[in-house]
């Protein structure tokens, strides 16, 4: 890279750092400091805390700055190493930034989960690497070459490698994959438990539900993720699902599946036994706080009923 460009692209660098970045010269203990103090530390925090910016590997062996030519990958932006063991971090830089904490953008995210995946296996890169801290590739500690100002897209980078079966799943999920098996694992949980909760006041007591779900569900893999990143993760899918599906929108729904049975045909396209005002009651006393016992008791109905009829959802 020609000398202006390496200092445009370094000056990029540190204008896309976070505002007070995690920084530390070693590691165990952390800091956050600003910006302008945080760049003279070895190790530095290059993604901001719900947008990735740069996809980042470790590799923990001799000579590995140069693994992504002998593998046929496209170059980093750096690579940073360390002169002793010759162990390095790589840096890929992304045209657009990937939110990683938005339940309404996770398409994105695990498509760039699954490229993170397998670029981590071909380069046998350390999958526990934990993606805060990267080796600061301003510091002089390392030995740091800026191969390439290129900005990738997902596409670009994605052609270089096979996707088939990536990211892993299960407890063996690792890096931005985990993100992508809590956010459907616990979105799949939210839609089904929210109206568990429905009544006023609710959303304090629904939130609270879903980072302890999520912090469950979390601590089975090898290496869960952080709680910051848990405490994102639940809050966007606790007010997406309060967005998407309210007691209000719930009755709007049954209301209109309703009215669309009813033109089909004069029984409608519930069941004879369906009765649309039974129905609005339970509904009503849900959001009021009741349990499905407590409706049952009040309507003089069995608990099986009110779970029969709180499952027409949307």
């Amino acid at each position: 890279m020609k000398t202006n460009q390496l200092n445009l692209f370094k000056s990029d660098f540190i204008e896309s750092l976070p505002t007070k970045p995690y920084c530390t010269d070693e590691l165990g203990v952390t800091f956050i400091r600003p910006k302008l103090t945080a760049i003279n530390k070895k190790y530095i925090q290059v993604n901001r805390p719900s947008t990735d910016l740069y996809l980042v590997f470790d590799l923990d062996y001799e000579y590995s700055a140069l693994a992504w030519s002998d593998l046929n990958l496209p170059a980093p932006a750096w690579a940073a190493k360390n002169p002793i063991n010759g162990h390095s971090h790589l840096g890929y830089a992304l045209s657009v930034g990937v939110c990683t904490s938005s339940m309404a953008r996770l398409a994105p995210l695990k498509y760039l989960a699954a490229i993170q995946s397998a670029y981590t296996e071909i380069l046998k890169a350390d999958r526990s690497y934990a993606r805060l801290l990267t080796k600061n590739p301003l510091h002089e500690a390392w030995q740091t070459t800026w191969w390439t100002d290129e900005k990738y897209t997902l596409d670009y980078l994605a052609d270089f490698v096979d996707l088939t079966g990536h990211p892993l799943r299960g407890k063996e999920s690792h890096g931005l994959g985990r993100n992508c098996e809590l956010f459907e694992n616990v979105a799949h949980w939210a839609y089904k438990e929210v109206r568990e909760y429905w009544s006023p006041d609710y959303k304090s007591k629904w939130q609270d539900a879903v980072v302890s779900h999520t912090e469950a569900l979390n601590a089975q893999f090898i290496e869960p993720l952080p709680y910051s990143e848990v405490k994102s993760i639940s809050k966007s899918i606790a007010n997406f699902v309060i967005r998407h599906f309210s007691p209000e929108k719930f009755r709007e729904s049954q209301s209109l599946k309703g009215r669309k049975g009813g033109k089909i045909s004069r029984g409608g396209g519930r069941p004879k036994s369906y009765d649309a005002s039974l129905l609005e009651s339970i509904v009503s006393k849900k959001a009021q706080g009741l349990s499905n016992r407590g409706i049952a008791e009040d309507l003089n109905i069995s608990p099986s009923t009110v779970s029969k009829y709180l499952k027409f959802s949307l």
